[in-house]
């Protein structure tokens, strides 16, 4: 009989855990640099406040965004952007070799301004911005991506095609 309170009281601080963290890492964003020669053009991206926070972000209506808390990025969003968006620039338009600024000599900066990055209530990704190219010439994009499941890996995936999508957009 001694040993039901105990057992009780592990029984609920487990129920009262906090949920375990999980990182995400982006499809395609460990840069690879290509064989291709060609002028370099550094990518530089720069996030708008609420995506700089290191947490998956989730619009759950029109005027309302959730910032997880314990679904989390596994690398800084920009730096991991800045090599996806390296890599299918690359495959896109051979002429240049895009790299990730941190690892580019380039004094051409493609600057891409990222305003949306998320997951929404009506079952789509967003991924909203624009590009500005070495010579000041900007370019929008944007891509809104069904989601295919439930769950921030299913979100990670659709954004993934959203980015792919807004690598064509600006790259056209």
């Amino acid at each position: 009989m001694r040993l039901f309170p105990t057992a009780a009281a592990l029984a609920l601080a487990a129920c009262s855990s906090a949920p375990a963290t999980q990182y995400f890492m982006l499809p395609d964003s460990q840069y690879s640099r290509p064989a291709a020669q060609g002028e370099e053009v550094a990518v530089k991206v720069f996030l708008a406040a609420p995506l700089d926070n290191g947490g998956l972000v989730y619009q759950t209506d029109a005027l309302s965004i959730n910032f997880a808390k314990n679904n989390l990025w596994a690398s800084p969003l920009d730096a991991a952007l800045a090599n996806s968006f390296s890599n299918k620039l690359n495959r896109l338009n051979p002429r240049y070799v895009y790299a990730p600024a941190g690892r580019s000599q380039s004094g051409k900066t493609l600057k891409i301004y990222v305003e949306a990055f998320n997951g929404s209530y009506r079952g789509q990704t967003v991924v909203v911005g624009y590009a500005q190219w070495p010579n000041g010439q900007t370019r929008p994009f944007k891509a809104e991506t069904a989601q295919q499941g439930d769950g921030y890996a299913a979100m990670v995936q659709s954004l993934e095609q959203g980015l792919q999508a807004a690598a064509e957009q600006i790259a056209r």
